[in-house]
């Protein structure tokens, strides 16, 4: 009767060992969605280009999360809408004219990107990176339409937005983003 007890108590401890192990890999195992990427940090990681650092990217899928060794973030990869009302530009002519444009854009799929997308990115809200991205949106526009007269500026809009697009796309990459669309919809002299 005794063996009979240790060995009913030997089960049932070995039963709960493997529940209560389950419930901790279930507890800190995370998921991620397509449209997201998890920065995973605390342990040192082979990154795809053979460097080493203190994180690694898990994109659309899921992973375990060791306890107190590691932390885990969330990077969107969803399009951002950045609305710039009111920009003001200066003319050839010296006058001011104001645009209403609209900007959007992404963080890149890649890893290289993502990378350095977390490096500017990681902890901010949408807000937080709306306004880091409207300033240089916003000189990039400047520059484009500086010298030019109010007349071109309303006749071209479209092509102005292109290469406000591409000069931006430079200043842009170097933080991990993609630049999908820039439109101009409204031009007005002030």
């Amino acid at each position: 009767m005794n063996s009979q007890l240790i060995v009913i108590l030997a089960v049932a401890g070995l039963v709960l060992y493997a529940f209560v192990s389950a419930a901790i890999w279930a507890s800190r195992y995370t998921k991620v969605g397509p449209n997201q990427v998890l920065i995973v940090s605390g342990r040192k990681n082979q990154l795809p280009d053979g460097t080493f650092a203190g994180f690694r990217i898990v994109k659309g899928g899921g992973t375990f999360v060791w306890p107190v060794i590691e932390k885990v973030d969330v990077l969107s990869l969803e399009v951002f809408t950045i609305e710039m009302p009111n920009s003001m530009v200066r003319t050839a002519k010296g006058g001011p004219v104001e645009a209403d444009c609209v900007a959007q854009a992404k963080i890149k799929g890649d890893d290289a990107s993502i990378v350095v997308a977390a490096e500017h990115f990681l902890g901010k809200s949408a807000a937080d990176m709306k306004n880091i991205v409207r300033p240089i949106l916003e000189r990039q526009l400047r520059t484009t339409l500086d010298g030019l007269s109010f007349e071109e500026i309303d006749q071209k809009p479209d092509a102005l937005a292109d290469k406000v697009q591409a000069a931006a796309s430079g200043d842009l990459g170097n933080m991990g983003l993609s630049m999908i669309s820039f439109i101009i919809m409204d031009v007005r002299a002030v």
